[in-house]
Formats: C-alpha cells, structure tokens, sequence
C-alpha cells in the first residue's frame, strides 16, 4: 500500500513537469516565459525554448513509466526512478528560479533510493 501512494505522489511530480512544457509551448503561463536558461545566463533562442518544452515533456513521460513500474510493482522501477529524477534534476537547473523545490524532490528521491 505505501508503494503506491508513493507510486502517486511520483506520478503527481511527473506531471508538474508540464508546468514547463506549457511555458515553454506558449500554451499558458506566459508571465514565466522567457528564452533564457541557467537563472538568465544563457540565452537559448526560440527554437531552443520549443526544444526545452519538448524536454520537461520527455521528464512527464519518464516520471509517469517510473509510478506505474512502481504501482505494479515492477522489478525495474528503482532504476526508472533514479533515471526520472536524475533527468529531471537537470533540468530544475536549467530553470533554477522557477524549479529550485524540485531540485528539492528530486534530491530527496534520489537519497531515498540510495538509501534502500
């Protein structure tokens, strides 16, 4: 039973990912929109930013594979897991001002798991 609320709050932290694919799309949440990564130091053009977008989308579907691994209770999903949060912890830091509390989930799941 816990895996599985476990498994649920991993799926709701994939799908907070489409927070970024909507920005980045344009779709929503145009106050957040912006071309610049790494905290603005980096200006990655408009193309880059749809690339982006299409990124956070990839950590969602990473994200969601890892929960139902872990509601099924798969023999793989600690290492889906630890490759979601890793992937995704990249990219908090790319979007630092906007994701700095998932660095914070990312981090937790990954000492989580290295500690089972």
């Amino acid at each position: 039973m816990l895996l599985k609320i476990a498994a649920t709050i991993i799926l709701l932290h994939g799908l907070i990912h489409l927070f970024g694919v909507i920005t980045f799309w344009k779709i929503g949440l145009h106050e957040h929109y912006s071309t610049k990564v790494l905290g603005g130091a980096m200006d990655i053009g408009e193309k880059g930013v749809y690339v982006l977008g299409f990124v956070w989308l990839v950590a969602t579907i990473a994200f969601t594979i890892a929960a139902y691994g872990m509601f099924t209770d798969q023999d793989w999903w600690q290492t889906g897991l630890f490759a979601a949060a890793t992937y995704s912890l990249v990219l908090t830091v790319l979007a630092w001002k906007d994701a700095i509390f998932g660095t914070l989930i990312n981090l937790s799941i990954l000492v989580a798991l290295l500690l089972t």
